[in-house]
């Protein structure tokens, strides 16, 4: 069985299709694919405790990743391409965490498996991403398919079609946390790309406003992301906290009061919440909105477990996740 972890995005929301800096870590949660020979394709699935089923004579529904996947392996392998597949998710969909570029990356890699390819983790996301981007038609860059791909510590560097990638050693505690319905993800994606290449109609001095707004958080995320690069090579997790804040009051100052669809009243409250616990830094992670929320704590430090507290209090899915990786 493949399995793929979901992804945090700690620094640098949006810059992978807006161009910029990003520095996302794995999750200790997962998706999880079982392939088998079949001579058609099929799909079955048990996500958040649904289960579900796919057969090529139905409509694929929220499976519809499997047929993207097998279409653009099929291309790129020059044969047609099947197999049975069954998901396992332990992943909330619509809330940040990479759900679907995860199930997409185990997909490749169970498929590669049966198939006996082998790939480079570049490879199975540039795969993953083509599936879900240009099959699915699902506005996302590669950031995501990225992240779950390498399954470790990762600083990004996105300029065109060109992705610089640099495995970074992490130590660190977070409290995290995912609201309970999904945020409209491709109303948000939708908005924030027009603004950002500027498809504002001409003397709209409201629409002119929001795009240096959108353009100039994304710039300033990534920016943060290279401050929180060296705050993880250096160790600093003070320097990582700030720089996660940073990028929140950007959030809440610059974007929050020029979209309605990004304003997060819940996203504040949590926010707040876990500095209040004792958080070094708390932000959104992910597109953006009431989906999900991570708070920074120091390594051992068992103040998490009060951010967790105040999650749940909050009424959130909140956990405690412990990250130690070396380079």
């Amino acid at each position: 069985m493949i399995a793929v972890p979901g992804r945090i995005c700690l620094v640098g929301e949006h810059n992978d299709w807006a161009g910029g800096c990003a520095l996302v870590v794995p999750m200790d949660r997962f998706v999880r694919v079982r392939a088998k020979a079949a001579p058609t394709l099929s799909a079955t699935a048990v996500l958040e405790g649904k289960a579900l089923a796919w057969a090529p004579t139905e409509p694929p529904g929220p499976l519809r990743f499997v047929p993207a996947v097998a279409t653009v392996l099929a291309r790129a392998w020059g044969t047609p391409v099947v197999g049975a597949m069954h998901i396992e998710g332990e992943l909330p969909a619509g809330r940040g965490f990479s759900s679907s570029a995860a199930v997409c990356v185990a997909l490749v890699r169970a498929f590669a498996e049966l198939y006996g390819r082998a790939l480079s983790a570049e490879e199975a996301a540039e795969l993953a991403y083509r599936a879900e981007h240009d099959e699915c038609g699902v506005n996302c860059g590669r950031l995501d398919p990225l992240a779950c791909a390498w399954g470790v510590p990762l600083f990004l560097r996105f300029s065109g079609e060109e992705v610089g990638a640099e495995p970074l050693p992490a130590r660190l505690s977070l409290a995290v946390g995912s609201f309970p319905a999904p945020r409209d993800t491709v109303a948000i994606l939708a908005t924030l790309g027009r603004h950002h290449r500027g498809e504002v109609a001409v003397r709209d001095w409201e629409g002119v406003r929001r795009v240096g707004a959108v353009r100039g958080a994304l710039d300033g995320f990534g920016e943060q992301a290279t401050h929180a690069r060296e705050a993880l090579l250096d160790g600093d997790t003070r320097a990582l906290g700030a720089a996660m804040d940073v990028c929140q009051e950007i959030y809440e100052e610059e974007l929050m009061p020029a979209f309605p669809e990004l304003r997060a009243p819940g996203l504040v409250k949590a926010v707040r919440a876990l500095r209040k616990a004792g958080a070094l830094g708390a932000k959104f992670s992910g597109a953006g909105g009431d989906g999900s929320v991570i708070g920074l704590f120091a390594p051992d430090d068992p103040r998490v477990a009060e951010g967790v507290a105040a999650l749940d209090t909050l009424g959130l899915e909140a956990f405690a996740m412990e990250l130690w990786c070396s380079v």
